[in-house]
């Protein structure tokens, strides 16, 4: 997996979600997550790692779709990538994802300036 501390300048760190982000970060990452099919695919992830067609097929929609909004939801910093042979996978940003499964915040992303919570419903949409 590659480095998940190096990110070009205008992603957001994980170091600055463990201590708080500004107004202005806290606004990126929110715009990152402001469109239903990057919740979609953030819940799908959730779930484990996955490949773009893995993806596109989970959430029903199509490939260059699923592909243009991973790439707004890696350059915010909440997704990162691997390369594995000729595919690429994706996964939650690890410290994203073990906050969101700590006993502590079941279900929610804390930001420190704010947070999101996902109701169970939303988590249990695309089982199966």
């Amino acid at each position: 997996m590659r480095n998940a501390h190096i990110y070009s300048s205008y992603q957001i760190t994980m170091d600055q979600i463990a201590k708080r982000l500004s107004s202005r970060d806290c606004a990126k990452v929110l715009k990152a997550l402001a469109e239903g099919i990057r919740l979609e695919i953030i819940q799908c992830l959730f779930k484990g790692e996955s490949c773009v067609s893995e993806i596109a097929r989970k959430i029903g929609k199509n490939h260059s779709q699923v592909s243009h909004h991973l790439g707004v939801l890696k350059n915010s910093g909440l997704v990162v990538d691997k390369k594995e042979g000729k595919f690429v996978i994706y996964q939650v940003h690890p410290v994203l994802y073990k906050q969101f499964k700590s006993a502590r915040n079941r279900n929610a992303l804390d930001f420190k300036c704010c947070s999101i919570e996902f109701r169970n419903r939303f988590l249990e949409k695309s089982r199966g």
